[in-house]
């Protein structure tokens, strides 16, 4: 448990670094406009760079904590593909993404939400799309943000707990631990959808990891549903039953 709180100070740091290299990227006239206070928006340099650093920091530090200490990532964190996972990956992410599909709307229904955007945690993706940088931040979520947080939440946090409350509490307490991040400050009722949904997802791929006791399947099917959420946010496809016949006529 005390690696998952060493974590934090790791990861922020470089995130700060590779933050302050967007920065530089990004140009004087950026920094000018911002500190004058034309403008109060990120340059997309600094977003993309940051969060690449932050998904960097997040999946290297289990792989540190398991040479340091441990018997190898394999061994500690379950990090292991098979040819199966191929097939199995793709398809935990459609039913992944019906499911939390179904569970998001239940949700906005029980609590009224008006404005589904304030459950929308991909709008940095629609404002970067006349950018070049939008093209990292594709990356970062499609294929960063599925490889980190699989390691870092059901390889580093769930065997964590589960060394000392046993497997299901592992799964429960890294899906709380995987949903929490994903605030984004959108008014309870907005956070509240969008808690529904992602804890769905961490809970089905935590159970996946601990069944099947390796994390490749896992991986496949969080970049499936994240790369759908894509799609969406650059209007690329409009409802759910696009995207499934769209990732079916990709298999």
């Amino acid at each position: 448990m005390g690696d998952i709180l060493l974590s934090i100070p790791f990861i922020i740091v470089v995130s700060i670094v590779a933050g302050i290299i967007g920065l530089v990227i990004a140009g004087l006239d950026e920094l000018e406009a911002i500190a004058d206070g034309t403008s109060d928006e990120l340059p997309m340099a600094v977003l993309g760079l940051a969060l690449i650093g932050q998904q960097a920091a997040q999946g290297v530090w289990p792989l540190i904590v398991s040479k340091w200490k441990g018997f190898g990532s394999v061994i500690d964190w379950r990090l292991r593909f098979t040819l199966a996972d191929l097939w199995i990956g793709p398809v935990t992410g459609l039913g992944m993404l019906f499911v939390a599909g179904l569970a998001g709307f239940a949700a906005t229904e029980l609590i009224n939400l008006e404005d589904e955007s304030a459950a929308n945690n991909t709008t940095f993706l629609t404002d970067a799309k006349d950018s070049p940088w939008v093209f990292v931040l594709i990356f970062a979520v499609v294929v960063g943000a599925p490889v980190a947080e699989e390691i870092f939440f059901r390889g580093l946090c769930l065997r964590a707990i589960e060394k000392r409350f046993g497997l299901v509490v592992g799964v429960i307490g890294s899906t709380i631990m995987f949903t929490l991040p994903h605030f984004i400050g959108g008014g309870w009722k907005g956070t509240f959808v969008l808690f529904v949904v992602i804890g769905i997802v961490g809970a089905v791929l935590g159970a996946l990891v601990a069944k099947l006791d390796r994390m490749g399947p896992a991986i496949i099917a969080h970049m499936v549903f994240n790369a759908v959420g894509v799609l969406g946010a650059l209007g690329i496809i409009q409802d759910p039953e696009q995207a499934i016949g769209m990732l079916f006529q990709m298999l």
